[in-house]
């Protein structure tokens, strides 16, 4: 599957996942090993994909880092010389050993401009997946730090 980083568990609790060609540079643009040392730096597999190995802390930083909004990159130039490719049916649901990661999730798409932002007050938005989004302004991030919330 070259959308999608799989990942197993080893006998010994570490995740090996396997990165497709096409996702590596965007996991490498927008940083997503951040905070993770050793920084995995895998060979490259015949098929272009890299398989790195993590530890479960690694595996979560990983996991937490594909959550970060995009670096902002410049929009590349379309090719006209190659036709555009069709849209991938939708695959079933994964073993319930392997974790699957999008490419969406490696480098989620921006989302319409958002609306104002109150900055008094944290408010919070439901997005498409159910997940709760809490918006917490900048004059308001010292009190929280400060009790611990």
């Amino acid at each position: 599957d070259e959308d999608n980083i799989t990942a197993t568990k080893d006998p010994s609790g570490n995740f090996i996942a396997r990165i497709p060609a096409s996702l590596w540079p965007i996991i490498q643009a927008n940083d997503r090993f951040k905070g993770i040392t050793p920084k995995p730096t895998p060979k490259e597999n015949q098929d272009g994909s890299r398989t790195v190995k993590m530890n479960p802390i690694q595996w979560q930083k990983f996991q937490d880092n594909l959550q970060e909004p995009p670096i902002p990159q410049p929009a590349p130039q379309p090719d006209s010389s190659s036709p555009a490719a069709p849209e991938q049916p939708a695959e079933a649901a994964p073993p319930a050993d392997e974790e699957n990661i999008t490419a969406q999730q490696a480098a989620p798409q921006q989302a319409e401009p958002e609306p104002p932002v109150d900055e008094d007050n944290i408010t919070a938005t439901k997005d498409p997946s159910g997940n709760f989004i809490a918006r917490i302004p900048a004059s308001l991030w010292p009190i929280i730090e400060a009790n611990d919330r």
